[in-house]
């Protein structure tokens, strides 16, 4: 679980955070000589339950806005702190719309400086304050870091407001949004940054986004303690092998290989804060924070020209750069100049068309997406995507709903119909099983290509045995995982003439041999005994050519040619200096 601190400056929030766990997070001399939060710092605390939670603290200064956003990700529980001697202040509203923007449900008021005196009104100012936000109703409790007062009553309302927590999502993809970055002599390159989405082991392979670079979990830390495996909701420090502490900056995303969307567009649903001081009009340009990163973007209305103050409107934000994201995630936006936070919302679509912002049908769309009914949102992708089978996140919904199923992969039942009647005109052309497959779902990796198969429920083609298919298939058959050439099969049957020609086209149309690159065919069950023998030996793990030509017992020359065959069809992708299976 994660507590992060929220409130003006000077309020008290690094000297309560101290009061509690005893850390002083003001860790740079600057922050000391200033006594002025300007990075984010962390600390431990256990809470009178025994329950060990991560305290994430942050500046209080308007001019360190966008690092506070950068620690706000995976943030489970606020923690507001108002000065009992000076009320509300103009950060103490900045920070909690951030934290209702981002979507923190619930937290405690910390009256700070009790032993200053309280102001008159305070209570008041902090009741209309937190009315009709997360915060309404929330304990306020006085507090002092010199003298202690209120702390234990302060650890007590945070275990109860935890417990008040729904129970998190399924544990799922591992996600860390990455706030510090430094090297440690001895052990290279180390990140740190909040976990969500799923656990993290050592060995482990890592992707960070948006990029191309690939690193191993060389170590795992929580507050000083190591250990072979985090869970999500912790603070997570990460010693990174095969990457360089210069090539990683604050803002990237350590996530696994496949674990996230790149894009330079984003759909959204947009709210504005009531108190914004402008309205947003088409076209402007924002500063977009998500995770611990900001970009530059231009805001894109849909279906209307000016988004006013208080008001939900769909947008399409138009990047500077690339960022990673997953949708359903929550973002900031502020005001590209004066600087000033002007509301936030939801990612609907990763990957938008750029076309169309009054399109009644693409409104209508977003409005389903925007609802957060899985059934409808599933049902609407389905919709949408006609013939393309779609690969999402989560099955559950699409399952639910009675799509057709190949692997992780959905089709719609009309989809479905219709890949059948496609089918069956290819049956009357002479194709079979394989061939169709290829012919049908050539996008698709091969147990999903499969599945859909078996699905069409294809009638078993009736035909005539011919003598020359067999002796061919059993050359091939013999062969294995040794692909002959073309013409190396001609001089070994040489009275086939045209005769075998047309026969090997036959064997090919149907599926039985498969080519491997042209001029080279080998037997399809062979083919696939030697891809269930890798996958057996190794997994998910990455292996090289050497082990692969070790495993299927042929030479470097035939591994090769397989493995290239297996990363053109998606069924393989090279990793580092080998491959791994997709």
């Amino acid at each position: 679980m994660i507590l992060g601190t929220a409130g003006h400056v000077d309020h008290g929030k690094t000297a309560l955070v101290k009061a509690l766990t005893g850390v002083d997070t003001d860790r740079l001399a600057e922050e000391r000589r200033r006594g002025l939060t300007i990075e984010l710092g962390f600390a431990p605390l256990t809470l009178p339950s025994g329950r060990e939670i991560s305290v994430v603290d942050v500046p209080g200064h308007e001019k360190f806005i966008p690092t506070m956003l950068s620690g706000c990700a995976g943030m489970d529980l606020a923690l507001l702190a108002v000065a009992a001697d000076q009320g509300p202040m103009p950060q103490t509203r900045e920070h909690l719309a951030i934290l209702s923007l981002l979507g923190v449900r619930r937290g405690v008021v910390a009256l700070t400086r009790a032993d200053l005196g309280e102001q008159p009104g305070v209570r008041a100012e902090i009741a209309a304050l937190v009315q009709g936000t997360f915060l309404e109703g929330a304990p306020v409790i006085p507090v002092s870091a010199v003298t202690g007062q209120g702390l234990t009553g302060l650890r007590a309302a945070l275990d109860r407001q935890f417990d008040a927590l729904p129970s998190p999502p399924p544990a799922g993809s591992p996600r860390l949004h990455i706030d510090r970055v430094f090297s440690v002599a001895g052990s290279g390159t180390v990140v740190t940054g909040t976990l969500t989405g799923g656990a993290i082991q050592t060995g482990m392979e890592l992707r960070l986004w948006p990029g191309d670079a690939l690193a191993k979990v060389r170590g795992l830390e929580r507050h000083g303690t190591k250990g072979p495996e985090l869970p999500p909701g912790v603070r997570a420090a990460v010693n990174l092998a095969g990457i360089k502490a210069a090539d990683v900056v604050r803002g990237i995303t350590l996530a696994l290989p496949d674990g996230l969307e790149v894009s330079d567009q984003l759909d959204v649903s947009l709210t504005l804060l009531p108190d914004t001081p402008y309205p947003v009009k088409n076209n402007s340009r924002l500063h977009l924070h998500h995770g611990a990163r900001a970009v530059i973007c231009r805001c894109v209305l849909l279906g209307r020209d000016v988004l006013q103050p208080g008001e939900t409107g769909f947008a399409q934000l138009r990047l500077d750069q690339p960022l990673a994201a997953l949708e359903g995630d929550r973002f900031v936006v502020r005001f590209f100049s004066p600087l000033a936070t002007l509301g936030g919302g939801v990612i609907l679509e990763t990957h938008p068309p750029r076309r169309g912002r009054k399109d009644p049908q693409r409104l209508e769309g977003l409005r389903i997406r925007a609802s957060g009914d899985p059934l409808s949102i599933a049902a609407r992708r389905l919709a949408e995507a006609g013939n393309r089978p779609l690969h999402p996140r989560d099955p559950a919904p699409y399952r639910a709903m009675g799509a057709a199923e190949g692997d992780g992969w959905f089709l719609s039942p009309a989809a479905l119909a219709g890949y059948r009647a496609r089918a069956l005109e290819l049956q009357t052309q002479g194709l079979e099983g394989p061939a169709i497959r290829d012919r049908l779902f050539s996008d698709l990796p091969r147990g999903a290509a499969e599945a859909f198969l078996t699905q069409l429920e294809l009638p078993a083609p009736a035909r005539s045995p011919d003598p020359l298919e067999g002796e061919l298939e059993e050359y091939y058959r013999r062969a294995g995982l040794c692909p002959p050439e073309d013409r190396a099969v001609e001089a070994a049957f040489p009275g086939g003439g045209q005769g075998l020609k047309l026969a090997r086209r036959a064997l090919t149309d149907r599926g039985t041999l498969t080519v491997v690159r042209k001029g080279c065919r080998v037997h399809t069950a062979c083919l696939e005994e030697g891809l269930a023998e890798l996958k057996g030996q190794f997994g998910a793990e990455i292996f090289t050519l050497a082990q692969a030509r070790d495993s299927l017992g042929i030479s470097r020359k035939y591994a090769l040619l397989l493995l290239e065959f297996w990363d053109k069809t998606g069924v393989t992708t090279p990793s580092g200096e080998g491959r791994r299976f997709l």
